[in-house]
């Protein structure tokens, strides 16, 4: 399948406008495109879900496949790597969001985060220490409330009647 992904496009801004038109045109002159990635490395605790949600149905409604490739969510953290506990719930309920507004498109088929433990992940050092704990596991591989809700999410669209 050929995908175009991209990062800094996931709502509804000039970015997305510009692959919305680009990937509609591909589609009207036979380009054989099936999808696009959507990154998300997301480091901002304001997150316009219902824009990202408007994006994806966009995209869809072209009879493209849509990717969530690289979820992460960076946090600011102390100088032992640690984010506060109130980030960590936001943090939680950013994931939680991103992933009810991939579930509310069939054509949204995949949901991968870059990596899947902070002790691997490539944000500290990009960000010089300032920022990290992005990802569903701590470093010591425990599950933090970004896994449990986005479980939570996957398990009641599991469970709906089909």
């Amino acid at each position: 399948m050929l995908f175009y992904n991209e990062n800094g496009g996931e709502g509804l801004n000039r970015k997305s406008d510009a692959i919305y038109a680009m990937v509609k045109a591909f589609k009207q002159r036979g380009v054989p495109i099936d999808g696009v990635g959507l990154q998300m490395h997301i480091s901002h605790l304001e997150l316009d879900t219902a824009a990202i949600a408007a994006n994806i149905a966009r995209l869809t409604a072209l009879g493209l496949q849509v990717h969530i490739t690289e979820l992460d969510v960076s946090l600011p953290v102390d100088a032992n790597g640690t984010a506060s506990d109130g980030d960590l719930l936001r943090q939680a309920e950013i994931y939680r969001e991103v992933v009810r507004a991939c579930l509310q498109s069939p054509k949204c088929t995949a949901i991968q985060t870059w990596g899947f433990t902070d002790r691997y992940s490539w944000i500290g050092s990009h960000s010089h220490g300032t920022r990290g704990a992005a990802l569903p596991f701590d470093r010591t591989y425990r599950p933090k409330a970004a896994f449990q809700t986005m479980f939570e999410e996957i398990s009641a669209k599991n469970s709906q009647p089909h």
